[in-house]
């Protein structure tokens, strides 16, 4: 976890100092595995997140002595302090399962603009997030793979929009097309009417194909490199196509 979010989820800046410190302890723990401190250590802690630094024999005595005690000195080194059990213990109940985090993706626009194609729709949000951090983590079978379905949901969704979808419904109407199907019809489709970036089409489908199917085959970075430019440009049109645009 970033200290940012630590400091942030826990609303760090609206604490006392006694209370700052013993977070920024427990924060540490967690990410380093330390259990000591010393003053010296707190101190550095609580400048490094910007705060102003403590005065750190009053800081010690808050923390050791009182009802804000939550420190006891170490019985190994006497210049170090060490969490009291039951403290420490509430502290993991309280706040560990920040570290267990099941939704949180984190990405940074990579390769898709979030702040250009993240909108209101959270399935789609969803994909572009998982579609950066692949990228970004150098698993880019998992980015080509996610491409594709991302590909294959914006075309789907801009049939819908134009009130066209039953042309690349199954034959029992429950449900859609293989997308070699879609990407046929869409190329010659005179409602959706596409640019000429309907021949690179082919191209966004079958790399996640080969990615998703091929036995031997394993996507490197050039491969997606090589599309991107592309990739950015059916996005802008299949958003508009959509009415996803903001």
């Amino acid at each position: 976890m970033k200290i940012i979010d630590f400091i942030d989820r826990t609303e760090l800046s609206n604490k006392s100092e006694t209370e700052k410190a013993k977070l920024l302890c427990f924060y540490h723990y967690k990410e380093h595995g330390e259990q000591q401190f010393s003053m010296a250590q707190i101190s550095d802690l609580m400048l490094q997140c910007g705060f102003n630094a403590p005065n750190t024999s009053r800081l010690k005595n808050n923390l050791t002595k009182g009802k804000s005690k939550s420190f006891l000195k170490s019985k190994t080194n006497s210049i170090m302090l060490e969490f009291i059990p039951a403290i420490f213990q509430n502290l993991e109940k309280d706040l560990g399962s920040l570290w267990i985090d099941t939704n949180t993706i984190e990405s940074d626009s990579e390769l898709i603009d979030e702040s250009k194609f993240c909108n209101n729709r959270n399935f789609i949000n969803s994909l572009i997030l998982q579609i950066n951090h692949s990228y970004a983590h150098n698993c880019y079978d998992a980015a080509a793979v996610l491409m594709r379905r991302l590909f294959e949901v914006l075309l789907v969704l801009s049939y819908q929009n134009l009130g066209i979808d039953d042309e690349i419904k199954t034959a029992s109407g429950n449900g859609y097309i293989m997308l070699e199907g879609i990407v046929k019809n869409a190329k010659n489709n005179q409602t959706l009417k596409l640019s000429r970036i309907k021949n690179e089409f082919d191209t966004f489908r079958m790399i996640g194909n080969f990615s998703a199917h091929s036995i031997t085959y394993t996507a490197g970075k050039k491969d997606i490199d090589d599309i991107k430019l592309n990739y950015r440009v059916m996005l802008e049109e299949l958003y508009n196509k959509a009415g996803l645009i903001k």
